[in-house]
């Protein structure tokens, strides 16, 4: 006989599986005993709270497509860990929510105090979670809650990636079995896992490349599917291919290297002007990786924007619900984006297509001098407080392409997503699901574990890092040198932007002093209040190699005229 939890920690390690975040309790408790045996194996990492474990999970799902476990008491993870599993359920980021029922034994009918068995006098955790995961499933047995996480796994991966979740019962968890004799038979997870993603044949890859090849004016827009698909490479040559300029939605954003000649950062909103221009004057759109949702698209349909009679769009996804969803299509595919790209450019260069690709690049560098790319007046003043514009030129002249931002929600990340100027495709993450504030200070910790020897830079308002203020202690039980930059105008701007200036209510406070509460718990911290202190603090911050605050006092400047710029 085999300790059932032992069983279910050698698949997590059999899986590949490299992280384990979150807080023991309830039954849970005895599910963390068995990786004090596999420390070599797979990292078990105390979060401060359920929260953090799940934002934290997001972004290993986002770096390696692979998810990490989240594994807490089922209360806990249903309710703090919220935030960081709609997220990934929203965004497309493969986690593992190892719950429990904290139904204690066989008094599951009586009211047991923390329950979630569903039963009078407890929450029902299977429809929490049923509305927040693609896959949930609540385990009676040794063997439902052995198959329940290999099927956890295998879902959290299987097309477009998710957050997973299996609730075993006390007595489960507990309990023992043997191996070779469950029902159904225990097989080995890696069978589980050899399921290749959809790919494009290669009539549709071939259409497609007689589509973008008869194009007058193609433009490509990328989402989320090419950060999950690690598709940079793939993006970049079939731009090259045929000088096909490249926007991104706003979770696209680094898709391409910003610097790139043929990159025109994000579109809608808060996107470049040159890039919503080019979104106008295209005849064909070609979507990849990304649902073209509202937020990129000016917020709804606009008269004169896109327009789908007019225009051509051909869509590639990984999930079929997203083609045509938001725009009727000419033609879309379900395949993954790295898979499908490089069956494009394959049937692109069999045509040896007469393309005058230094002509189009050419003309593109025209507009985007002409249209102020990545530019602002603002960029260059010395006001104080600081405009938002010149805190993202210094810190954009202060980072470098191995470095990784990860970015908020909120005002910070519009201004940031407008004026941030990435050096690398892949070097921005940011939430995009639902988008929480906060998001970036548990994220940037997971994202300094995996990568030890890069550095990275989290970026976020007051309000946002007010609510995660135990990432700092994080960052110092750990040792993780992150950059953790705060834009502080002691206010909650973004829902400040829409009341009136004499009607403002609940949301403004006194000014926090985060470089202070930073030096209270052991690292460093920098109050800046001028722009001239903004580049030297920042060098001190990325080169001390320490856990670091730097606290910037930012105007309350409305995110509106980033919307009208």
């Amino acid at each position: 006989m085999a300790k059932t939890r032992e069983i279910v920690a050698d698949i997590l390690v059999d899986a590949g599986i490299e992280y384990v975040f979150g807080m023991p309790g309830g039954c849970n408790t005895f599910q963390f005993d068995p990786f004090f045996d596999r420390k070599d194996k797979i990292k078990v990492i105390l979060a401060r709270n359920e929260q953090c474990a799940s934002g934290m999970a997001d972004m290993i799902g986002r770096l390696t497509g692979k998810p990490a476990a989240i594994l807490a008491q089922g209360a806990w993870l249903a309710t703090s860990a919220g935030l960081g599993i709609i997220e990934a359920y929203l965004a497309g980021s493969p986690m593992l929510v190892m719950a429990e029922m904290s139904d204690y034994g066989g008094l599951v009918q009586h009211m047991p105090y923390q329950c979630l068995s569903g039963e009078y006098g407890s929450l029902d955790g299977r429809n929490i979670f049923k509305g927040m995961t693609k896959y949930t499933t609540v385990a009676h047995s040794p063997s439902e809650y052995i198959h329940g996480i290999m099927l956890a796994i295998k879902h959290s991966m299987t097309g477009k990636p998710g957050p997973c979740a299996v609730l075993p019962r006390w007595n489960v968890v507990t309990s023992e079995c043997d191996p070779a004799t469950l029902t159904p038979p225990l097989y080995p997870i890696q069978k589980f896992l050899n399921v290749h993603p959809a790919c494009l044949c290669a009539a549709d890859a071939d259409k497609i490349a007689e589509y973008l090849i008869s194009a007058k004016d193609p433009l490509i827009i990328a989402g989320q599917g090419v950060h999950m698909s690690k598709s940079y490479a793939e993006l970049q040559e079939l731009a090259e291919l045929l000088g096909i300029p490249v926007a991104t939605s706003t979770l696209g954003k680094s898709a391409m290297a910003e610097t790139h000649d043929l990159a025109l950062g994000p579109t809608g909103n808060l996107g470049q002007k040159v890039a919503n221009e080019k979104v106008v004057t295209a005849d064909l759109i070609f979507a990849v990786g990304t649902g073209l949702a509202p937020e990129n698209n000016k917020m709804l349909p606009a008269q004169g924007w896109i327009r789908p009679m007019e225009q051509k769009i051909i869509q590639i996804d990984i999930e079929p619900l997203n083609i045509g969803f938001t725009y009727p299509i000419e033609f879309g595919a379900t395949t993954d984006a790295k898979l499908g790209l490089k069956m494009i450019i394959e049937a692109v260069k069999a045509r040896k297509p007469k393309v005058d690709v230094k002509a189009r690049v050419a003309a593109l560098l025209k507009a985007k001098a002409e249209k102020g790319f990545f530019s602002d007046a603002a960029m260059t003043s010395d006001a104080s407080p600081i405009a938002p514009e010149r805190f993202i030129k210094d810190l954009n002249d202060s980072i470098g392409p191995d470095d990784i931002i990860v970015m908020d929600g909120g005002n910070n990340r519009i201004f940031m997503g407008k004026y941030f100027q990435s050096k690398r495709a892949g070097q921005v993450i940011a939430p995009g699901g639902v988008t929480p504030i906060g998001w970036s200070v548990t994220a940037s910790l997971a994202a300094q574990i995996h990568y030890p020897n890069r550095r990275v830079i989290s970026v976020c308002g007051d309000g946002g890092f007010m609510l995660q203020l135990y990432g700092l202690e994080m960052s110092r039980q750990y040792n993780l040198p992150i950059t953790h930059v705060i834009m502080n105008n002691s206010a909650l701007g973004n829902v400040m932007d829409f009341q009136p200036d004499h009607r403002r209510i609940a949301t403004e406070y006194d000014e926090p002093h985060f470089a202070a509460i930073a030096k209270s718990v052991g690292l460093e911290g920098f109050k800046v209040e001028k722009a001239e202190d903004l580049k030297p603090a920042l060098h001190e911050a990325l080169t001390n190699g320490k856990p670091t605050v730097v606290d910037v006092t930012t105007s309350k400047q409305k995110h509106f005229k980033v919307m009208m710029s």
